[in-house]
């Protein structure tokens, strides 16, 4: 049975529907409350604001400092567990399983080989290594991803030993949650992941953006960048 968290907040009314759909999907799951600079008091949140960096090179939105403190919350738990190998699953409330069936078959099989494991990323464009994909079934594989195409916190698993590595990355809270390429060690930590992905993003509009910023998604950029994770992944 696979373990695990939904990020969830009370006044997220459009998406409670969607977090009672994950957690009837899969029983084990408890919801995690997700924490809002703009409503929680968070201590020393204006500080926090002020020297963090997103990956433009900007001060952190308040949201992406809520998504990095609740993912935390999670990895001081799962931190604390006795079994080192046991993967927790962690999903966003507007998270969408692709394949319940596909998840739960290959769930421990898969994560018995990684420390972190993404089950979606970077709005399903993420790129894995040739020389380390093997077939789960006729359309999916799984394999080292190029770290460069991992981007997004909204279906992933990790066991102890990754969530003590996370939290020791994050402690100066100086990069978003997302932006894994930038502060995992990756001779540390066994990445793993599966295209095309089973956890993907669902519809709707963000909880992390300012209004004026919402739905400007640059896909030409991605587009290009995704050429080049592509490049990447077959020679590696």
């Amino acid at each position: 049975m696979i373990r695990g968290y939904v990020i969830t907040a009370d006044h997220e009314a459009a998406r409670a529907a969607n977090v009672q759909h994950l957690l009837g999907q899969l029983p084990l799951l408890q919801k995690a409350t997700a924490v809002y600079p703009a409503k929680d008091r968070v201590p020393f949140a204006k500080n926090i604001l002020a020297k963090a960096r997103n990956r433009k090179g900007n001060s952190f939105l308040p949201g992406e400092l809520g998504v990095l403190l609740s993912n935390r919350r999670i990895w001081m738990e799962i931190r604390a567990q006795k079994d080192p190998g046991e993967h927790f699953l962690i999903l966003e409330s507007d998270s969408q399983i692709q394949s319940l069936d596909l998840l739960q078959k290959n769930f421990a099989g898969l994560t018995r080989a990684y420390d972190l494991f993404f089950w979606g990323a970077w709005l399903g464009n993420m790129t894995l290594k040739k020389s380390t994909c093997v077939a789960i079934d006729a359309l999916h594989s799984a394999g080292v991803p190029v770290l460069s195409s991992v981007s997004g916190a909204y279906g992933y698993s990790l066991n102890k030993k990754a969530a003590d590595h996370l939290l020791k990355k994050t402690g100066k809270l100086h990069l978003p949650v997302d932006e894994f390429k930038r502060y995992i060690n990756t001779s540390y930590l066994r990445l793993g992941g599966i295209v095309p992905e089973l956890i993907a993003q669902g519809p709707g509009q963000s909880t992390i953006d300012p209004l004026e910023h919402k739905g400007r998604i640059n896909w030409a950029l991605i587009k290009l960048l995704r050429f080049r994770n592509q490049l990447m992944a077959h020679f590696s």
